[in-house]
């Protein structure tokens, strides 16, 4: 790569991180769903003497049920699947030119064995957008948490008859959350040697988050307003309480979490049926501002083995396996795996088709084993240029924080 070359990508880098970075001191996107009722959780109107206040009693309740589902929806926000660092070319030493493999272009979100070549530069701009639907299975625009109150007689149980009865009143609280993700990565991949790869990928993210709940006070069977004793509801919404009804959220755009990436191909063109093998390590960096949702607040360190191999020059399967250390919270390492393949359907034209998945072993119980079916193909219609596209489609929705489908494009140049 010539030293203009060079300078022009440094000068794209450096635009791309200044523009899309934003401010520093923007606000706190995270406690979106902790605030809703704001820091002190849901308060009642006071109750009139001779009776016992009763403006404070679902206050634990509200706070503990907003903040843990602040904590599974936020805490579900990752890092999506970027690219493959395996481009189409390889490179001609006596004319000095990138030229097309007669294999496939490569595969798209899976890695194979091999490396770009020695001293190569492979640029990708990808644009992916993650519209989020379900967490755990449940509609985000129809969530519901339960608020209970707190022990009146400090008997240690909720009576549902006699004086006490009321200790059975609950508060229902129907929220809609709106959570969408656009996700812009600058992906480079240099060849140190025809053996060894290094590269980055460089997201900036842009995330939206608004929330909106409606709470209402329910007895044991079901009936709005509460417990009444004579004309008078124990439990009620007013002008000194907590409104029930409440929203919360913004949208944040900036940096989000740099992964380094670095992968060494130990074995390759071996007879037989034994595959090209290779060591990937990815480092995940905590730029992200975790309070800005653009990013997961820790450092991630993952090693994966790569196996493939290509069959009629036309057809390639491929496999990878490995761990993730969240260096954050333990619970959230994981095993990582792949397979697929990717096959040339015409000289031009490579389909793709992998699954992709996590397993976290010691996890939290929010998205501990999460599957996607990945298609997409690649097309290049001229020169070293390449164009992609490909979809993720989740196989257990039931799992984690989930989008219905994540579309990616892409643009690929081999320097």
């Amino acid at each position: 790569m010539t030293s203009r070359l060079r300078a022009a990508a440094g000068l794209a880098l450096i635009l791309w991180v200044g523009w899309f970075a934003g401010p520093a001191d923007a606000g706190d996107l995270k406690d979106t769903i902790k605030n809703l009722y704001g820091p002190q959780g849901i308060l009642l109107q006071p109750t009139p003497l001779p009776f016992f206040t009763q403006e404070s009693r679902f206050q634990a309740s509200s706070l503990q049920g907003l903040d843990q589902l602040n904590d599974q929806l936020t805490s579900a926000i990752g890092v999506p699947s970027f690219n493959s660092s395996v481009t189409g070319f390889t490179f001609d030493i006596e004319r000095g030119i990138p030229v097309q493999t007669t294999e496939s272009l490569g595969p798209l979100l899976a890695e194979r064995a091999t490396t770009i070549g020695a001293r190569k530069l492979d640029v990708t701009f990808t644009y992916t957008r993650v519209n989020f639907t379900k967490l755990q299975g449940k509609d985000l625009k129809d969530l519901e948490l339960v608020f209970l109150r707190d022990d009146a007689n400090g008997n240690g149980i909720r009576d549902t008859a006699g004086p006490f009865r009321f200790e059975s009143d609950v508060i229902r609280a129907k929220l809609s959350v709106d959570l969408t993700e656009d996700i812009f990565a600058l992906i480079v991949t240099y060849g140190l040697t025809s053996e060894w790869d290094v590269g980055f990928v460089l997201p900036v993210t842009h995330i939206r988050l608004f929330a909106k709940s409606h709470a209402a006070i329910f007895d044991q069977f079901g009936n709005p307003g509460g417990t009444r004793i004579g004309d008078l509801p124990v439990h009620q919404f007013g002008p000194d309480s907590t409104q029930p009804d409440a929203s919360g959220g913004g949208d944040e755009t900036g940096l989000g979490d740099i992964i380094l990436r670095t992968k060494y191909n130990f074995l390759r063109n071996y007879d037989g049926l034994i595959p090209d093998l290779a060591f990937l390590v990815e480092v995940k960096l905590p730029t992200g501002d975790e309070d800005r949702l653009l990013g997961t607040g820790g450092t991630n360190v993952a090693g994966l083995f790569i196996a493939s191999k290509t069959y009629g020059r036309w057809f390639t399967p491929h496999v990878n396996f490995g761990y993730e250390i969240d260096t954050k919270d333990t619970r959230e390492n994981s095993l990582r795996f792949a397979f697929g393949f990717d096959a040339r359907l015409l000289p031009e034209l490579t389909l793709g088709a992998d699954v992709i998945g996590r397993y976290k072993p010691d996890g939290t119980g929010t998205g501990d084993h999460v599957v996607d079916l990945s298609l997409g193909v690649k097309w290049n219609p001229i020169n070293s240029l390449i164009l992609r596209a490909n979809v993720q489609i989740p196989l257990d929705k039931n799992s984690g924080l989930r989008a219905d489908f994540i579309p990616t494009v892409g643009i690929e140049y081999l320097f």
